[in-house]
C-alpha cells in the first residue's frame, strides 16, 4: 500500500514541475486579494484574513497551505494598498511567496472597479529526502543541476513574482479577471520553469427573503495547460451563520459552514470551516481536506463633520 501510494504522489508531484497549478483554497470568496491584487482595498475598510488548508489528510507529502492578507483602502494614492504571503508545500517541494498589492479605484456606475499591479518574490525550494520509484536519490538526478554534492541534498531558489488583475463590485455582485507570475522566470538551478496563471470569478448576493441570503460564486483558474473550477453556492441566514457548498470539478466536493459576528464599531469578524470530500482517485488514499478561515474587518471611523456657526454680533 505504502508503495502505491508513494508511486501516487511521485506522479501527481512530478507531472506539475514544469506547470504546476497554484494552490487551492476552498474559502475562495474570502482571499480574492492572493490572486488578484485590484481587490486591494475594494471594499472601503480594512481587512485581514488568514486561511489554512491541509489537502489530502492522511496523506504522506500531501499539500498544505497557509496564507496571510492584509489590505486597506488609502486616500492618497487614490485606491488601495495590501500585503499578502503564502507557504504552501506539496511533497518534497515548497513555495513561499511575498507580495505587496496596490489597486486603482475608478466609480463606475453604482459600483467600484479596482485595477491593480503586485510585485514581491517567489521561492522554491525542493527537498532531496525523496525517492524515485526506481529507488534512487534524486542527487544523483541529473536533470536536476546543481543538486548532485549539495550538502544536506536540498536546494532553492529566489525569483520575482509579477501579478496585475481587475476587479469590479457592488453591494450585489463581483467580478475579477487576473493573471498572476507574469514574466515566467525561469529557476535554472532547480530546472523549473514557472508559468502564468489566469484566474476568473464571479458572484453576486439574492434576498430571498428578510431572513435569507444566497450567494453563489465560480472560481476558475488555468495554467493554459490545464484548468480548475470552483463553484460555491452559500446560504446566509439573519447575516450571521453561514451553510453551502463547493465543488471543485474532477477534485472534491466541500460542505462548509461559518458565522458572522458584527461589532458595535461596525467591525466584522468571520470564522469558516469546510471539509473537502475527495472524488478523484486520491480519495481512496486520503482522509479529505480540511479548510479554516478567519477574517476581520475593522470598520475605518470616518471623523465627524466639523460644524460651524456665525454669531450675529459679527455679521
Amino acid at each position: 500500500m505504502k508503495k502505491t501510494i508513494t508511486y501516487v504522489l511521485l506522479i501527481i508531484l512530478s507531472g506539475n514541475v514544469f506547470a504546476q497549478q497554484d494552490y487551492q483554497i476552498t474559502h475562495y470568496m474570502f482571499d480574492n486579494l492572493s490572486f488578484n491584487p485590484g481587490y486591494a482595498g475594494i471594499d472601503k475598510n480594512i481587512n485581514a484574513t488568514m486561511i489554512a488548508r491541509q489537502q489530502w489528510s492522511g496523506f504522506s507529502g500531501s499539500p498544505t497551505t497557509a496564507m496571510v492578507n492584509v489590505h486597506a483602502p488609502v486616500g492618497l494614492v487614490r485606491g488601495g494598498l495590501g500585503l499578502t504571503y503564502v507557504s504552501d508545500q506539496l511533497g518534497f517541494e515548497k513555495n513561499s511567496i511575498a507580495r505587496l498589492n496596490y489597486s486603482y479605484h475608478l466609480p463606475i456606475g453604482t459600483g467600484k472597479l479596482g485595477i491593480g499591479a503586485s510585485v514581491g518574490f517567489i521561492q522554491k525550494s525542493i527537498d532531496a529526502e525523496w525517492r524515485t520509484p526506481s529507488g534512487t536519490n534524486w542527487e544523483l538526478d541529473n536533470s536536476i543541476p546543481g543538486v548532485a554534492g549539495t550538502q544536506g541534498g536540498s536546494v532553492s531558489q529566489l525569483k520575482p513574482d509579477i501579478n496585475v488583475g481587475a476587479f469590479y463590485s457592488t453591494n450585489d455582485l463581483y467580478f475579477g479577471l487576473s493573471t498572476t507570475h507574469l514574466g515566467g522566470f525561469n529557476m535554472e538551478d532547480l530546472n523549473i520553469q514557472n508559468v502564468h496563471h489566469y484566474w476568473i470569478t464571479a458572484g453576486f448576493n439574492y434576498d430571498l427573503n428578510a431572513e435569507f441570503q444566497i450567494r453563489p460564486s465560480i472560481l476558475i483558474k488555468s495554467d493554459a495547460s490545464s484548468s480548475i473550477m470552483d463553484v460555491n453556492v452559500n446560504a446566509l441566514y439573519k447575516n450571521m451563520l453561514w451553510a453551502g457548498l463547493t465543488y471543485r470539478f474532477g477534485d472534491e466536493i466541500a460542505p462548509m459552514v461559518g458565522y458572522k459576528y458584527p461589532f458595535s464599531d461596525g467591525s466584522i469578524l468571520r470564522i469558516g470551516y469546510s471539509y473537502g470530500i475527495t472524488t478523484s482517485v486520491i480519495g481512496n488514499y486520503s482522509n479529505g481536506s480540511h479548510d479554516i478561515m478567519l477574517n476581520y474587518n475593522f470598520k475605518i471611523s470616518k471623523p465627524a463633520p466639523v460644524e460651524k456657526s456665525k454669531n450675529p454680533r459679527f455679521l
